[in-house]
């Protein structure tokens, strides 16, 4: 009664409920078992947050992104972002990605930043495992650790093609990281 898409990311401590147990207070109450239950569907390629909760006769659609602690009932529409309790669509997935790209420069500035007060020193490279795009170089052999970021997923090929494609926003990571000196 549950049916799982492709490249479906269900984090931590989430539960996903074909049944519903609230029978028992009426049994209790009337001696009737009136049973509940209902089937899951959940699509392709879909991330759902750590502590959510999939209740019975939730269908989550294709490329959908869940919010930690969100509780899905319902019909959830794909290519969007949905978070809360109950799940409510926050954006549309193409928001989301205009504003991923927006927010990432901030947030890999932030790490260096917390690392650097942390630790006295400035983080290792491969540390910025999720920033790597914005500044190695295109025309070089990655490093190890950036080459499986690519390997996430089985999507390769098509992450390679859109890194080669691409321009970083930085010549290099000392580069980036003067950047990051230069805006405190």
């Amino acid at each position: 009664m549950i049916e799982i898409g492709d490249n479906v990311h269900i984090t931590a401590d989430c539960s996903i409920l074909q049944h519903d147990y609230s029978w028992a207070v009426i049994q209790r109450l009337t001696g009737e078992v009136l049973g509940s239950c209902g089937t899951v569907r959940i699509g392709n390629n879909v991330f759902v947050g750590q502590k959510s909760l999939i209740l019975k006769g939730a269908e989550i659609g294709d490329n959908t992104i869940i919010g930690a602690g969100s509780v899905v009932t319902g019909r959830l529409d794909g290519n969007a972002v949905y978070a809360g309790a109950p799940a409510k669509k926050i954006s549309s997935l193409e928001a989301y990605i205009d504003k991923r790209r927006k927010l990432q420069l901030n947030e890999a500035v932030l790490l260096v930043r917390e690392y650097e007060q942390a630790y006295g020193k400035r983080p290792p490279k491969k540390l910025l495992r999720e920033f790597f795009w914005l500044f190695e170089p295109r025309n070089t052999q990655l490093d190890e650790v950036f080459q499986k970021v690519f390997q996430l997923d089985n999507n390769t090929e098509r992450s390679q093609q859109a890194f080669v494609q691409s321009e970083p926003m930085f010549s290099s990571y000392e580069a980036f990281l003067k950047y990051v000196e230069s805006n405190s």
